[in-house]
């Protein structure tokens, strides 16, 4: 088997309208489409029972070929259980930005909460400044800015 491309990436929410609020409002992604997951799909996908749901795509300006799908279970229990960075089966997706301090400071003052300040690593060639951030459920998102390539 050869995977041929990246797809989506699901991030399971409490409730869209917030999240949506988020991701769009503050992030600046953008809703490409959202379509309605009846159980007995979701049976058959994930085994998981009484299971309806919804899912919302969301597309980043600049890749609007890899999807971000926004995923609410209706029937199931809202409580987070994300794990936090460094235990196992712990994730994140990353967004690019032009100006990781400028986003950085635009975030904080609306209120969004980093896990740290943003720091460099040092690649093969050139940088990346990266920060930490959690959306409204937990789930772990990352900003990048790449300097030098």
């Amino acid at each position: 088997m050869a995977v041929k491309a990246l797809d989506h990436i699901a991030v399971t929410v409490s409730d869209t309208q917030r999240a949506l609020d988020f991701y769009c409002g503050m992030l600046g992604l953008v809703q490409v489409e959202q379509h309605q997951l009846a159980a007995a799909d979701v049976k058959k996908a994930n085994d998981i029972d009484n299971a309806r749901g919804q899912s919302t795509r969301l597309a980043a300006p600049g890749t609007p070929h890899i999807l971000i799908d926004l995923i609410e279970f209706f029937d199931l229990p809202k409580e987070s259980a994300a794990p936090r960075a460094g235990v196992v089966g712990a994730t994140h997706f990353a967004l690019s930005v032009d100006d990781i301090w400028q986003s950085y400071e635009e975030l904080r003052a609306k209120g969004v909460v980093f896990d740290a300040q943003p720091a460099t690593f040092p690649l093969e060639t050139g940088a990346v400044t990266v920060v930490f951030l959690s959306d409204p459920d937990g789930n772990s998102i990352e900003l990048t800015e790449e300097h030098g390539h």
